[in-house]
């Protein structure tokens, strides 16, 4: 009798990695598509929000963890979950905030990825204290080691959880590839020896950078894994620094016919600061040469720089973070630009999360914000009605064969 009521315990629902895919509890192949979730943001039941206005979504992040992300370290669980004490070096009290998100999101039939934000962890200081970042400091890493144990052993039990995000945007730019890669190895390990069938999330150094994204990504230890890029390209344009009128971008998309062809800047102010990097791939003999910036710019970006990590590994990919914010109006391009990344991203078979879910404040929105939805003081709510209309053809929640 003992043995049967063990037997009736079903295992918790998790994603399978099957090479480039992922596939349901069913066996389908699935596309993670949804939002960014910022703690303390989303208001109440975020998740049965978004299944009403964004049915299609199939994949909330949850960027909570706060671990390693105040500098000197606070105790309030709001703000930081690390504490000093073993052996799991965190903060229980923080699960009391973390449950009822994940619940919210998992009740609405939503997978979640669920992401330690660590900023001064993760190498904020790593110029002028190389010591305070987890890729340089033994006894650092192994504490967060502890902390994943713990993190993903209190989850392991939990339906629908997709990943653990074992570190989101590494801030150390001079770090070496490799240190990367091992730490999300060991921090992959620890969460695994908790909970086996969750795949992990990793990306790359500095800051989940397209164009650094590569074989040096690639764990070693693990098959069992998801691998993640930003995409807030280029920054000028999807943050609206330039403005209408304003610097030599001009907030347009397509190019306005403002340079060269008409559809075109010059490519180092396409890849500002990664010029050199960046434009030799489109064999452009200077970098103040013309590049197209439209949807073959992204084309060119995701096929150069992200899927020759899959082509050569047989790797799942997905799009972590990006945005264009309110401030980029429609006639400068705004959801022409989203429009033509998600089709790609819906081609080429990416998931990907839009930067962010849910925010507010008293004053509307702001140029530089993008949350989807705005929560006034009073708990009224306004949506981005347009963004929504713009994703809506690029849901797609299962893949066909």
């Amino acid at each position: 009798m003992l043995a049967t009521a063990f037997a009736a315990v079903a295992a918790p629902l998790r994603l399978t990695v099957n090479g480039s895919s992922l596939l349901d509890p069913s066996g389908a192949k699935i596309r993670l598509t949804g939002f960014n979730w910022q703690s303390g943001r989303t208001g109440p039941d975020p998740g049965g929000l978004m299944k009403q206005l964004a049915p299609g979504a199939t994949v909330a992040r949850l960027v909570g963890v706060l671990w390693g992300n105040t500098d000197p370290l606070q105790s309030h669980p709001n703000k930081e979950c690390m504490t000093t004490e073993p052996p799991h070096y965190f903060n229980d009290k923080c699960f009391d905030d973390l449950d009822p998100w994940v619940k919210s999101a998992t009740d609405a039939g939503l997978w979640v990825i669920l992401a330690v934000r660590g900023e001064y962890v993760a190498g904020q200081n790593f110029d002028t204290d190389p010591g305070s970042s987890i890729f340089r400091n033994a006894t650092l890493a192994n504490i967060s080691f502890a902390m994943w144990r713990h993190v993903a052993a209190h989850y392991a039990s939990w339906d629908r959880i997709a990943a653990y995000e074992i570190l989101s945007e590494p801030r150390d730019k001079t770090v070496a590839a490799s240190a990367v890669r091992e730490y999300y190895e060991g921090g992959c390990a620890a969460a695994q020896s908790a909970d086996p069938a969750t795949p992990c999330l990793v990306g790359n150094a500095p800051y989940y950078k397209l164009w650094d994204f590569g074989e040096n990504t690639l764990l070693r230890t693990t098959t069992n894994a998801i691998y993640t890029f930003d995409y807030f390209n280029p920054d000028a344009f999807v943050f609206g620094n330039g403005g209408d009128a304003g610097a030599p971008l001009g907030a347009a998309y397509p190019a306005i016919p403002s340079y060269g062809d008409g559809a075109s800047y010059p490519c180092e102010t396409l890849y500002d600061g990664w010029e050199k990097q960046v434009c030799p791939s489109w064999n452009v003999s200077r970098a103040s040469d013309p590049v197209r910036f439209d949807r073959a710019w992204h084309e060119h970006n995701l096929r150069t720089f992200a899927l020759p990590l899959r082509a050569a590994h047989n790797v799942p990919l997905f799009m972590n973070q990006f945005e264009v914010v309110h401030g980029v109006t429609n006639a400068s391009g705004r959801y022409a630009y989203i429009a033509d990344l998600l089709g790609l991203a819906k081609e080429l078979d990416i998931g990907w999360a839009w930067w962010t879910w849910a925010g507010g404040n008293d004053g509307g929105w702001s140029h530089g914000s993008s949350e989807v939805v705005f929560r006034w003081p009073n708990g009224t709510i306004m949506v981005d009605e347009a963004v929504l209309d713009t994703m809506e053809p690029f849901w797609r929640r299962r893949l066909a064969g």
